[in-house]
């Protein structure tokens, strides 16, 4: 397969890579051996990930998890190509993870290769706010490791039977995968802004009603919830990483109001910010 494929970020149980495609067309790849364990994150593109008996429809919102040991395939469905990004796990710290995670059915099951899960607000921001730290070298390496082991962490949580969303179809994906992308990229670039459904809807070229619709329909949240989620996700990683006082974390998120921040912290965490910080370990 043609692609661009960089190491971001190196650990000593992770690397974090760049995998830009430049295929040009819709041809399917030669198979190709999973050598390890890997979570990718679709950030651009469509594709479908053959293995086994399964073809994964592969999007944004979409997060590959595959196994080592195994062969696989993939076929390009989008004009447009994908880029991934690809949390790459050492061999000897496979152990460890099944050591933690293998009662898992996914880990047990050996005719299971891969599977495809449907990404959170949440689980979108972490991945972004992970390739910031690594872009702008703000990140310290033990910030870096404790995030990726949290996208280990939810990842997991969310393995089940894969099942294709049906109302997201080929003609859906190919008018408005594009748009969705680039919603979320401005959502995540913006989101302690005061920006409005319009503004985002101007952003992306389409009409706020048509927006709205289709947005719900790709991440299973309006748009003013998506933005929510990503919100207090920024700041439960500023109460948990940093020392700002609780009103900053607040306001460095984009919450306007102590009081909604706090009620709308205790819905998603179930306690108020000042006690989650002190739940935290030192």
């Amino acid at each position: 397969m043609e692609a661009d494929i960089h190491t971001l970020y190196t650990s000593g149980f992770y690397r974090v890579i760049d995998f830009k495609c430049r295929c040009t067309d819709c041809r399917t790849s030669k198979p190709e051996y999973s050598e390890s364990f890997s979570i990718s994150y679709v950030r651009k593109g469509n594709f479908l990930f053959n293995v086994f008996r399964y073809a994964l429809d592969s999007y944004s919102g979409c997060v590959l998890v595959t196994k080592p040991g195994y062969e696989r395939t993939v076929t390009h469905t989008h004009e447009v190509p994908d880029e991934c990004t690809i949390f790459d796990f050492r061999n000897d710290f496979h152990a460890a993870l099944i050591e933690q995670y293998g009662n898992l059915p996914f880990f047990r099951n050996p005719d299971l290769h891969s599977t495809l899960i449907r990404t959170t607000p949440e689980m979108e921001f972490l991945h972004h706010h992970i390739l910031r730290l690594i872009l702008t070298q703000a990140g310290s390496k033990l910030e870096i490791d404790n995030l990726v082991l949290e996208v280990i962490e939810k990842t997991l949580a969310r393995i089940g039977d894969y099942t294709p969303d049906h109302r997201i179809n080929p003609r859906l994906k190919k008018n408005h995968l594009i748009t969705i992308e680039t919603a979320k990229a401005y959502i995540a670039e913006n989101f302690v802004n005061d920006i409005s459904l319009l503004e985002i809807a101007r952003h992306c070229c389409v009409s706020p009603f048509h927006f709205s619709r289709i947005f719900k329909t790709f991440t299973g949240e309006p748009p003013h919830r998506f933005l929510l989620s990503v919100r207090l996700k920024n700041a439960e990683l500023l109460l948990k990483n940093t020392s700002l006082p609780v009103a900053d974390a607040a306001f460095s998120s984009g919450f306007n109001s102590i009081e909604y921040f706090t009620a709308a912290f205790r819905q998603r965490y179930h306690c108020p910010p000042a006690t989650y910080r002190k739940g935290v370990p030192a």
